[in-house]
């Protein structure tokens, strides 16, 4: 519950100039504030609690929010900023906590339909939850291939999202934008709604049509992953509810088999959104030019429900000029509360096993096979593991293209880790203080932990049509990485007590530091030889030794 307190770089109500009102929704109105910008050049939105939502809020789960991004390494930091309207600055009243400041919704996820031309509107991922004939009435398109795009960009926020203790908990199409320009991405809006290291600044809801199976609570990365199953379903069915695999499953079967065991009601059975990139990125090149499989017949075309909440934008540019009739439109849905559910009964489980084996009695043991073939039963051994429904290991379509574009996913992971260990470096051998030291030993400690991840994904990624050279120079340039960035950690406590730079250039851990940098600078040198050839000849980008 909110109430008045001390919050270190809060605004007050009366300092926030409001502009436009974007929207309003079940939890509080969104409007644009003027005359100040984020990270220099984004404009700014205020979303005002209302006051029935300000009795449930945790003040002290959304100021560690607003405190997230700067806690992160600067690229880390940049990187969620760049995809998330992540609550920036709180703001408060004479109450206490009334609500919080945010980057407005970049002008690219909006979008203008044929049948509503003169509005702009954020692109949430409803509007491509429809069949082929909505499409039409709407004035524009999109094709398989960009439907893949778009989750494997999804698919590798998420994975970050949960590798830094982030859980979204709220997967629906009115919390998730996209963009069709360029390369289609993702944006995700109502942040303040996920979970961060397990608390929550407001109660968990669900939106409807987009629950958890019963029992299951939310506050999991395996809700995420069932709810990212749903949507790549239901982004294939052009359906707004349902699990219809049938679509993507003639489209690409791989990907059709991680949404089946994504949807499995056995949490543990589920992959994670790791184990879903090297499958979308394989399938993003075997994309067809349509969807083999037609709508359903007699499936009118819908206009979506708006998005609830979030931040608005100055309008973006149309996807069509059409002009095509109106379509009534689909009524929105409010996020409802979370109620307590019973756990599963063991005893209806045992009914189940003994209803099976009388129907095997009677019908034959192949009967079960069956069962369990058409059931979506598959599991995991040991973590990370895909097991196909036969118990074996299962993978996605081995292309080397694939598995290039896969590699390309973990460096655009690494993005700006060195720039931060470099300006670290030499912010140490200043001597800034006892207070500069443990910044730096903080980002020293953060890149080794990245890059330690890093190593540990590229051992799971399964690499085998690409050169040895690839990832055995690429693992050896991180881990070398890594036990630099330890040594610096080191060095900057040891010299807290007492810093000048002759005695940080004398000390063993500057020594080691140089020595595993040298092997560090060695190892990612072969890898950018073995690198770029393969990587333009799929028309990725080449790389520097530097920027691995």
């Amino acid at each position: 519950m909110t109430g008045p307190g001390p919050y270190p770089g809060a605004m007050t109500t009366d300092t926030v100039v409001r502009g436009q009102r974007f929207n309003s929704g079940g939890q509080g109105t969104v409007w644009a504030v003027r005359d100040r910008t984020l990270n220099g050049s984004w404009p700014v939105a205020y979303k005002e609690y209302h006051s029935r939502i300000r009795a449930g809020l945790d003040p002290g789960v959304l100021a560690a929010m607003v405190d997230f991004i700067p806690s992160l390494p600067p690229g880390t930091g940049r990187w969620l900023a760049d995809c998330a309207a992540w609550p920036a600055v709180l703001v408060t009243d004479s109450q206490g906590v009334s609500g919080f400041l945010m980057r407005q919704i970049p002008e690219r996820f909006f979008v203008r339909l044929a049948f509503a031309p003169e509005e702009s509107r954020p692109a949430g991922f409803q509007y491509l939850l429809n069949p082929a004939s909505y499409f039409a009435v709407a004035g524009f398109t999109i094709t398989p291939r960009q439907r893949f795009e778009l989750l494997l960009d999804f698919a590798r926020t998420l994975g970050r999202l949960h590798s830094l203790g982030v859980v979204v908990g709220d997967v629906s199409p009115n919390n998730v934008l996209f963009s069709l320009e360029g390369a289609p991405r993702c944006f995700l809006i109502d942040c303040d709604a996920m979970a961060l290291r397990g608390t929550w600044a407001l109660p968990p809801v669900d939106t409807p049509g987009w629950d958890l199976p019963p029992g299951e609570r939310m506050g999991r990365w395996t809700g995420d992953a069932y709810k990212f199953g749903l949507l790549a379903a239901r982004l294939f069915a052009g359906s707004q509810d349902g699990q219809d695999l049938a679509v993507l499953r003639a489209t690409d079967p791989a990907v059709a088999l991680l949404a089946e065991r994504s949807l499995h009601s056995d949490p543990f059975r589920r992959p994670c959104l790791e184990q879903w990139l090297q499958a979308l990125a394989a399938a993003v090149t075997a994309a067809p030019a349509v969807l083999p499989t037609p709508p359903r017949s007699g499936q009118q075309p819908t206009t979506p429900s708006a998005p609830q909440g979030g931040a608005a934008a100055p309008q973006g540019p149309p996807l069509t000029v059409a002009n095509t009739p109106p379509v009534a439109p689909r009524l929105p849905h409010a996020p409802r509360p979370v109620p307590a559910r019973p756990p599963r009964s063991r005893a209806g489980r045992r009914l189940v096993a003994v209803g099976l084996v009388v129907l095997a009695l009677v019908y034959g043991p192949d009967l079960l096979r069956e069962f369990g073939e058409g059931s979506g039963s598959t599991g995991t051994g040991s973590y990370g593991q895909d097991v196909g429904p036969d118990g074996s290991a299962s993978s996605a379509p081995r292309t080397e293209e694939a598995q290039v574009r896969a590699l390309g996913g973990l460096l655009e992971r690494n993005e700006g880790n060195r720039s931060d260990v470099g300006a670290a470096v030499r912010r140490l051998t200043t001597c800034p203080g006892r207070s500069g030291l443990r910044e730096a030993e903080g980002v020293f400690q953060d890149a080794a932990t990245e890059r330690e991840e890093l190593v540990r994904d590229l051992e799971a990624l399964d690499a085998d049509l690409l050169p040895d050279s690839l990832t055995g120079s690429l693992r050896s340039g991180w881990r070398a990485s890594a036990e630099a960035d330890r040594a610096y950690a080191r060095l900057a406590g040891e010299v807290m007590s007492g810093c000048t730079p002759e005695a940080v250039q004398a000390s063993v851990h500057w020594r080691d530091a140089s020595r595993a940098n040298t092997r560090a600078t060695r190892a990612k040198q072969d890898f950018v030889g073995a690198w770029n050839p393969v990587a333009e000849g799929y028309g990725l980008s080449a790389m520097a030794w530097d920027e691995v």
